[in-house]
Order: structure tokens, then C-alpha cells, then sequence
């Protein structure tokens, strides 16, 4: 089992479904990057079309997607239409079931998202074949474009910035479902928001260090331990000092 995610555009293209607060090119870039990461955590072979900000061609991302040997491809976007239309949307192809493009939907709804549509479409003057080229030059890859909101509709564009995250995640646990892949919770996060805090009070200034080390398997200096401890004890006899 093999996914290969497709952050849309990139380089010269910024993507339609940009705004004044991000640009579709880089927000997609880092729903990608997480989707990557959470994929590898839950122990599933990944690839990326792009890691950076690169310019590729269609036919370029095709080929990537095609000659991966992924089984999924979930290709990653944001819309723009005339600033009223809201919501999110999957295309998928018209020869799939369309099973994974609902999932998914499902989920981002769940998430937060507002329901539009899960849909396929179709060459105007060939209508055996998909419209989407991302979709019909990617072989035997079941290909699902995902589209989670309009940037030029104010309660997208602020679900998006806010929640994007939770979208990546939903789309996460679609696949998983789908592919009947064991899922769990990111087990980073919670350490994360954690050094978040300490960093903000100023108590460490090397999260990398901790990120990687303070886990399971991980090896944590003894005087970093110390330190740690140290602040804790702190911490948890001044609360008993004013709470006595």
C-alpha cells in the first residue's frame, strides 16, 4: 500500500485559490507536508509530487503520480469562484466508485468543512474520459482531488487558515478507512503544544532537541532532565504556596 500526495501548483503558478492572507501554492504545500508525516508516523509507504516550492508541469506531475506505484494519489487544492460559492469539494474519476472522494467529503465535514459536492467530470467533446488531467494521465492510481474551500469566500478562507490541521487529518483517517489502515492520533502533537508553551515562558529554546529526543526510544540528557524537573517542582510548589 503506497500514497503519493500531490500539493497542486506551485513555483511560477500560485494557484487560483489564493488571497491576501495565503497563496493556494503554499497552503496545499503545507497540508501535504503534514498529510506526509502523519502517513509515515502511521507506518504507510509516502511519496510527494513536490516538496519545495517548484514549478511543474502537468505532465510532470502525472508522470511523478503514474510511475510512483502508489495505489492513492490524493491531490490537494483550494477553490476560488466568485466569492459567494462555499464549501468543500472531491472530483474523482468516472471510472472509480467514488467511495474514497465520499469519505473523504464526509470527513472534512465532520471536520468542519461545509458539504458542496463529491463529483466526477468529463471532456465536453469525449466523454469517456475525465476531465481532470490529474485525474485522467495518472493510470492506475486512483486519483481524488480535494478541494477544501474557496479562498475568495471569508468563511472558508478562515476555516482554512484556522483549520487546516483538522482537514488534513480527516483526510488522513479517509484514506485509512478506506484502505483498512490501522489509525491513530498524532502522537507528536501533544508534545508539540507542550514545548509550544515552554518556549512562549521562555523555560527552553531548543524544541527540536526535545522533539526528537523525548519520546519513546529517544535519550534526553540527564542535565536537560534535570533542568526540567527542576521547573516542574518550581512550578508545582508556587501553585501549593498560593493555593494553601
Amino acid at each position: 500500500m503506497k500514497i503519493i500526495i500531490d500539493p497542486g501548483h506551485g513555483g511560477k503558478d500560485p494557484g487560483g485559490g489564493s488571497n491576501q492572507y495565503f497563496k493556494e501554492k503554499d497552503m496545499v504545500l503545507q497540508i501535504s507536508k503534514y498529510m506526509y508525516d502523519r502517513f509515515q508516523e502511521l507506518g504507510v509507504a509516502v511519496e510527494l509530487t513536490r516538496m519545495d516550492d517548484i514549478t511543474l508541469n502537468s505532465g510532470e506531475r502525472a508522470k511523478k503520480v503514474r510511475e510512483s506505484g502508489a495505489d492513492i494519489c490524493i491531490s490537494n487544492h483550494i477553490n476560488a469562484y466568485n466569492g459567494e460559492a462555499e464549501g468543500a469539494e472531491t472530483i474523482y474519476s468516472i471510472y472509480s466508485d467514488g467511495k474514497l472522494a465520499g469519505f473523504i467529503l464526509d470527513n472534512l465535514v465532520k471536520a468542519g468543512a461545509k458539504k458542496r459536492r463529491a463529483f466526477t467530470k468529463t471532456l465536453p467533446k469525449s466523454p469517456t474520459k475525465d476531465y481532470y488531467f490529474i485525474i485522467r494521465e495518472t493510470g492506475k492510481v486512483e486519483t481524488v482531488i480535494v478541494e477544501y474551500g474557496f479562498a475568495d469566500n471569508p468563511n472558508d478562507a478562515q476555516k482554512i487558515m484556522n483549520h487546516w490541521k483538522n482537514y488534513a487529518e480527516a483526510v488522513i483517517m479517509a484514506v485509512c478507512t478506506y484502505k483498512g489502515i490501522s489509525y491513530g492520533s498524532s502522537k507528536s502533537e501533544p508534545l508539540k503544544e507542550a514545548l509550544e508553551i515552554l518556549v512562549n515562558a521562555g523555560e527552553i529554546n531548543r524544541p527540536d532537541y526535545w522533539l526528537i529526543n523525548a519520546v519513546s526510544g529517544g535519550t534526553v540528557k540527564g542535565e536537560y532532565a534535570a533542568i526540567i524537573l527542576q521547573k516542574y517542582a518550581e512550578a508545582i510548589q508556587k501553585f501549593k504556596n498560593g493555593n494553601g
